[in-house]
């Protein structure tokens, strides 16, 4: 089993600060290959997500570097979602008290893969979003939107929430409820499929026949590649006026 993975990440054209971290983690180990990817997008609307965004992603990063090699010797995937909920629910109490103590407000997205040998686990609060890429692309995540949510509740069409002023509004992410529920997902990796992992920054003004004619499997398979059709799609997204910081990482394994 073989890794690839490849991150771009852009400041855009209108903010101040890039509140959006990536987490690209790759590691062989006694039980075989390991990698952690993952996006947190600190909230544009609040002060500080950057701080937020940031927090997060050194969690799991430290956890990968400490701890994961441990678990791996009695590797459970059941254990495994129950550590990573725990994880984010405690983060989430320490943003928000950090929060209170401050005076200010911060939140971030949480969205991410986590991978042994051919065996896969997602994780996602917010609206940062997983996709797969193999014959045709497939949304893995749901979005924890207010649109989203009156899609399904049938009070709003897909097309009227692209325009809707509250497309933005987050019904769930990190450093805000005290009340969570992340979206926790187990699966087997596909040999010669590409996931993206991505901002909403990155996908608000491209299609998703856009994305995936641009990251298709059979075209982009090697990491040089890949950072090349992901940095050539920020450039068609900023040339395009999104506003809000644009970051994506793709992800592939092959036997």
């Amino acid at each position: 089993m073989n890794y690839t993975v490849a991150a771009e990440t852009d400041i855009g054209i209108s903010k101040k600060v890039n509140q959006d971290s990536i987490c690209v983690k790759n590691a062989r180990t006694k039980q075989g290959k390991a990698a952690l990817v993952m996006i947190c997008d600190g909230m544009g609307g609040l002060s500080k997500g950057e701080l937020a965004s940031a927090e997060v992603v050194r969690s799991f990063s430290d956890w990968f570097d400490y701890e994961l090699a441990y678990e791996l010797e009695n590797w459970s995937w059941r254990d495994a979602g129950q550590s990573v909920l725990n994880r984010l629910r405690s983060l989430n109490s320490r943003i928000i008290g950090y929060g209170q103590r401050n005076g200010v407000q911060l939140g971030t997205t949480a969205t991410g893969i986590i991978a042994v040998n051919n065996q896969m686990m997602t994780f996602h609060i917010g609206d940062s979003r997983i996709y797969k890429l193999s014959y045709r692309i497939k949304q893995l995540t749901e979005d924890h939107t207010f649109v989203n949510r009156e899609i399904k509740n049938g009070n709003m069409t897909s097309e009227q929430a692209k325009s809707d002023p509250r497309r933005n509004a987050l019904t769930q992410c990190i450093g805000v409820s005290g009340d969570i529920t992340p979206e926790i997902k187990f699966g087997t990796i596909e040999s010669g499929t590409n996931y993206l992992i991505c901002s909403d920054g990155f996908r608000h003004v491209v299609t998703e026949e856009e994305i995936f004619g641009g990251l298709s499997p059979k075209l982009v398979t090697t990491g040089s590649s890949m950072k090349a059709k992901l940095r050539e799609l920020i450039e068609t997204v900023k040339s395009r006026k999104e506003q809000d910081n644009i970051s994506a990482v793709m992800f592939r394994a092959e036997y």
